[in-house]
Formats: C-alpha cells, sequence, structure tokens
C-alpha cells in the first residue's frame, strides 16, 4: 500500500516512528541514572530543576542494590519509588519526580523523609536500654506529667513504631495487609465519629486499646496537611502512615516538598509519607 508514496513521506514516517521508540518511560529512566555505567550525557539530558544529577549510580557504593518501582504518573509528571538496600544497611526508599520536558521525561527531584535520621537515632538509643534500665527508668516516669513513656506496653508500642516508621514502604504494605482486618474494623469506628477538619482533638478514636495496638497507629484525624475528605492513620503522629478516601479525586496532590508518595493498597487505603515541615 506504501509504494505510491513519495520517499520524503516515506522518510518522514520513518523518522517519526523512530524518535517516538526511543522516548524512555520514567521507570527506565531512573534505572538508567542510577545505574553505575551511567554517562554524564545520558544525566544531562534527562535531568532539570533542582536536581543537578546527583546522587546518580555511579555515587553509589558497588555492593548498593537499587528497585524502582513507579507510584503515580500522569500526562506531564510521574514518580518513581526507588529502594536502596546493601547487606549491612536497612534498605530505604526515596521518591523520584519526573516531568514531560520537549517529549522526553525529565527527573527534577528527589524526595526523602526529612526526620529519618532523628528517628533512627531514638530507635537505637531505645534498643540500647536494658531490661533492668528499663524498670528504673519507668519506675522514675510515673511520677512525671509529661514523661515519654510510664509502662512497658507504652515503651514497646513507640519502639515498635519507630521500627516501623523507618521500615521501607514494603514492609509498610505488608504491615497494612497483615492487619487488614482490623484497620477496616477501626475505619468503621472512626466513621462513627463527628469528624471535622478543624477537629482539636488528638485523635478520633482511641487506638491505645488492646484491639488496636497491634497497628501501631498512634492517632487518627482529618484535615491538617491532608485533605479533609482523607482519613489520616499516623505512626507516631506525623510524617508516615495510612489514608482513606471514598475516591481518588481527594486525595493530595504529590510533591517533593509536602505530600511526597502515596502508594494505594486496593479498598481506597493508600500508604502516605509526607515532609515534615509543610
Amino acid at each position: 500500500m506504501m509504494k505510491g508514496l513519495p520517499i520524503f513521506i516515506l522518510t518522514a514516517c520513518i523518522l517519526c516512528f523512530s524518535s517516538s521508540a526511543q522516548v524512555l518511560k520514567p521507570l527506565e529512566v531512573a534505572k538508567a541514572i542510577f545505574d553505575p555505567k551511567v554517562s554524564p550525557d545520558f544525566i544531562g539530558k534527562h535531568t532539570t530543576g533542582d536536581y543537578n544529577g546527583h546522587p546518580n549510580g555511579q555515587d553509589f557504593p558497588t555492593e548498593i542494590n537499587t528497585s524502582f518501582l513507579i507510584i503515580h504518573q500522569s500526562a506531564k509528571k510521574a514518580v518513581v519509588a526507588m529502594t536502596i538496600a546493601d547487606n549491612k544497611v536497612k534498605a530505604r526508599d526515596k521518591y523520584l519526580y519526573f516531568t514531560k520536558d520537549s517529549a522526553r521525561w525529565k527527573m527534577y527531584a528527589l524526595a526523602t523523609p526529612t526526620l529519618a535520621r532523628m528517628h533512627e537515632r531514638m530507635k537505637n538509643e531505645m534498643e540500647a536500654i536494658t531490661a533492668d534500665e528499663l524498670d528504673s527508668l519507668i519506675a522514675i516516669y510515673q511520677h512525671q506529667e509529661y514523661a515519654p513513656y510510664k509502662s512497658k506496653e507504652e515503651f514497646f508500642f513507640i519502639l515498635n513504631s519507630l521500627r516501623l516508621k523507618l521500615a521501607p514502604d514494603d514492609s509498610l504494605v505488608a504491615h497494612f495487609q497483615q492487619h487488614k482486618a482490623t484497620f477496616n474494623q477501626l475505619l468503621k469506628e472512626v466513621n462513627k465519629t463527628s469528624k471535622s477538619p478543624e477537629t482539636e482533638t488528638p485523635t478520633l478514636v482511641n487506638t491505645r486499646t488492646p484491639a488496636y495496638s497491634p497497628l501501631l497507629i498512634s492517632n487518627v484525624t482529618t484535615g491538617g496537611f491532608l485533605p479533609a475528605k482523607c482519613i489520616d492513620f499516623h505512626i507516631l503522629n506525623d510524617q508516615v502512615g495510612y489514608l482513606y478516601t471514598s475516591h481518588k479525586k481527594y486525595l493530595p496532590e504529590l510533591s517533593p516538598d509536602k505530600v511526597m508518595m502515596l502508594r494505594a493498597l486496593g479498598g481506597g487505603w493508600y500508604l502516605y509519607k509526607v515532609q515534615i515541615y509543610l
């Protein structure tokens, strides 16, 4: 059918097809930028904005392993979660932001939780406390009005919450799936309350009961740094947790300096992470 077409039209079609075939998807660009063999030329062509090309694959030690997951993509914007791990260091996640620029996906920002180092230090200090030291601390704290904890149950709730908060996204997802039935039961109880975006109460439902303590949810709120139509289930009050919404249209817009990640868990549930300074 194409025999009768002029040569210049055929050439134009071939060039157009070749050009479109070479356009890399955000996930492919992410993998290439963090490949140890990445070239400066590739980085220059696929980066923009605040991201200056570092870190990239050449900046990581050779024993580092990376894995990637696309967690959001629209016509002009995409977010890729990158998990970094080796045999010695616990896996950690970063979030790569891409924009469509001149028909090419370019990375413009890299987001990571701002308080992770502080929480890691708190976790390490608590893990170093011996059983005898814990008994002594509890005996002292029971007489203080604003003590960090006053029982072993409170101590281990905080410690396990820190461990969960610092865990890689896959572990946070697994925690939710393990306790999904209880999360849904807690949601039913929340829906019985009179929710208000301007509520000053620290939590809509008491989550420290024997039934809900295994969820490691410190409090449940609406509004605040997340949209009013979302119900927010926080791990140690801020930055990391789970949210529920009845419709995707109520979800917050992703931004490297605000709500940095959302990961769908099914049934209206999402894992979220935010930058603490909004």
